[in-house]
Formats: structure tokens, C-alpha cells, sequence
């Protein structure tokens, strides 16, 4: 069973995403922890991936010796490349996060 993390940022905008969004991307977070990367487009290697719902769009990264799965971003579709530029940026940021085992970011 995959452990979810999330980031600081994510939190903050995940709650703001409507109410039935929220409970479609529940409803993939529960197949994330058996298999992440059976769900979900990756976006240029297979450890970076994205759930979308509508408009919306989660971003994630998956630590195979941690066996963590890290929510990262979220986006509509209007911001989606800005918000993936952002994540390649901090990449290392994030793999520090996870390898020191810290609690949020």
C-alpha cells in the first residue's frame, strides 16, 4: 500500500476545487495506493503524473523506495504548463522533502 503526502500548496488549493470534484479525485487517491501509476497521464517520465477531473488537474510524483505517492500541484487547464514548469523547478526541493521524511513542505 502507497503512503499519500501532500505538499503545503496543494492542501491550501485542493480545498478550494468544488465540492464533486473533490469526490471524484477521492475516489482515484483510493486506486493510488494500490497502483500509481495505473492511473493517471504521465507527463515526461513515468514517476511524474497527472489525475484530471473537468477543468481540473492534480499533479503527483512517485518515490518507488519510499513508496510514497507526493501531490504537488493543482491546476485548471488554462495554467496547467505554468504549474508543470513550477514542478520540474523544484523537483529536487520535493525529493529533499521525501528523503528526510518531514511531515509538510
Amino acid at each position: 500500500m502507497w503512503e499519500l503526502k501532500e505538499t503545503n500548496e496543494f492542501g491550501h488549493e485542493y480545498k478550494k476545487l468544488p465540492t464533486d470534484i473533490k469526490d471524484r479525485f477521492e475516489n482515484q487517491f483510493n486506486k493510488l495506493r494500490e497502483n500509481p501509476y495505473g492511473l493517471g497521464k504521465t507527463l515526461g517520465y513515468p514517476w511524474f503524473r497527472e489525475l484530471k477531473n473537468d477543468k481540473f488537474r492534480l499533479y503527483y510524483l512517485i518515490y518507488d523506495q519510499q513508496v510514497i505517492v507526493l501531490f504537488v500541484g493543482v491546476s485548471a487547464k488554462k495554467n496547467q504548463q505554468m504549474v508543470i514548469n513550477i514542478i520540474k523547478n523544484n523537483l529536487k526541493m520535493f525529493k529533499e522533502f521525501i528523503e528526510k521524511g518531514e511531515k509538510r513542505i
